[in-house]
């Protein structure tokens, strides 16, 4: 009996840790280097336009598909263990790629600024925000219950 409720609480902590770190989406993700200018997960994944002076200029950050797959990857391997009896592998792998996800959304993100009808995307200095950081923090633990529970399986 006692191991039937370790298991059902390990699988509670990740599905917790799974929704709380795709719910990070919604805090300050980056922020730009020595600036108080900051952007939230649904801005930086959605597109966002920062910056819009009509035909002279404007600045955006585009629709990025890999920053909405980083948030909605914990999501998904808290669904996989709260429909299946044992989905630690398939859940731990979802975690660890939505840590790396994660991680690298400084990277994946790119600013396009518009002059005078001419589009160039400009290399910008961002600095992890909280929201970042709280959501790989959760992922990689989500991750590393996954893998003692592989480890214990095994």
């Amino acid at each position: 009996m006692m191991k039937k409720t370790k298991d059902i609480d390990s699988r509670f902590i990740s599905i917790i840790l799974g929704v709380l770190a795709t719910m990070m989406i919604l805090f300050q993700v980056l922020v730009l280097k020595d600036s108080d200018t900051s952007f939230t997960g649904l801005e930086v994944a959605f597109g966002h336009e920062f910056a819009n002076l009509g035909q002279l200029a404007s600045g955006e950050i585009k629709f990025n598909p890999m920053v909405l797959l980083a948030f909605i990857f914990p999501l998904a391997g808290s669904l996989v263990l709260m429909f299946t009896k044992k989905g630690y592998l398939v859940s731990t792998i979802l975690f660890v790629v939505a840590t790396i996800f994660i991680l690298m959304i400084p990277q994946f993100t790119t600013v396009t600024v518009t002059l005078f009808g001419n589009p160039s995307v400009i290399d910008v200095e961002w600095v992890r925000g909280l929201g970042l950081i709280f959501a790989a923090i959760l992922s990689f633990v989500g991750a590393m219950i996954g893998l003692f529970k592989l480890y214990k399986n095994s």
